[in-house]
């Protein structure tokens, strides 16, 4: 669907290799005589999403690479969307600077990052805690898809609460981390809005954390309200392989409980272990049968 003449440069043809459903022509070496200068038979449209495809913050050597191929792409990357505050480069820029930051504020590369299986953040762990502003960038990257190996995200203690988990949620929901396994959250103050907001992720259960097997939501103000929705969406199939369920220190009551148990009966089919100690230490509830 794309013209063959932006095959001229090789991370533009590394694009369109990945374009979901294109039809490309055979892959043959151009003629030597043959040069960038071709791209200028594209729209300036198509050039600007070409680079926004390759504007990768945690790796914009491609991007910079195919805006400096000719003037046309230049100038296709540097023109400001007359709705836009910033040009496509400048917004690549910021986003690189603010990714360069969270890496060097967490002792390590963008490379490494980008390549990542594990992140925990907060502050037992690294002695700084996890920001709402590290969050906001960090779901960016998870959006932008810059950040797509992890099988383990730690947020413990941050208390980055509700409005502060918003950007990794909407990047979750969105498809983010498809092959994460264990996402560990305890003490963020989350409370129900975040359980609702979750929920409401979960609305495709294909495409949202289709691996995940662990789910760490402990000491969290969480009630039975928050229990209930989680449990509704859990019900209609989402988080198929969820084996380990922790919600251990929350204000849950017998109708959450009651919640879960229902959710057993029609999911949940994986789930081998469920904390849900109350937060008075009163001991372990001993909720219905899950099935």
């Amino acid at each position: 669907r794309l013209c063959a003449a932006a095959l001229e440069c090789p991370p533009a043809l590394g694009y369109l290799q990945r374009v979901e459903g294109a039809h490309l022509p055979p892959m043959v070496a151009p003629p030597k005589h043959r040069t960038a200068e071709n791209l200028t038979d594209l729209p300036s449209d198509l050039l600007c999403n070409i680079y926004c495809a390759l504007a990768n913050p945690l790796a914009p050597a491609a991007a910079c690479y195919f805006a400096s191929t000719c003037h046309d792409v230049r100038s296709a990357a540097l023109a400001r969307a007359a709705s836009a505050t910033f040009s496509e480069a400048q917004h690549l820029q910021c986003f690189w600077a603010r990714a360069t930051a969270l890496c060097k504020s967490k002792r390590m590369t963008r490379s490494l990052l980008s390549r990542a299986t594990q992140f925990t953040a907060g502050p037992v762990i690294s002695g700084e805690c996890f920001s709402a502003a590290d969050a906001e960038i960090f779901g960016q990257l998870l959006g932008a898809r810059s950040i797509t190996r992890l099988h383990m995200l730690v947020l413990e203690q941050n208390q980055l609460g509700e409005e502060g988990m918003r950007p990794i949620v909407q990047a979750l929901a969105d498809g983010a981390l498809p092959m994460l396994r264990d996402l560990q959250l305890y003490e963020n103050g989350l409370g129900d809005g975040f359980c609702a907001a979750l929920a409401a992720a979960l609305a495709c259960p294909a495409r949202v954390l289709p691996a995940l097997a662990i789910l760490n939501l402990s000491r969290n103000r969480v009630t039975s309200q928050g229990v209930a929705a989680l449990a509704a969406a859990l019900s209609r199939g989402a988080l198929p392989h969820l084996t380990t369920l922790d919600l251990s220190d929350n204000d849950i009551d017998g109708a959450g409980i009651e919640a879960l148990a229902e959710t057993g009966r029609q999911g949940l089919r994986a789930l081998e272990t469920l904390y849900i100690q109350s937060q008075s230490g009163g001991g372990a509830a001993a909720p219905p049968p899950l099935g």
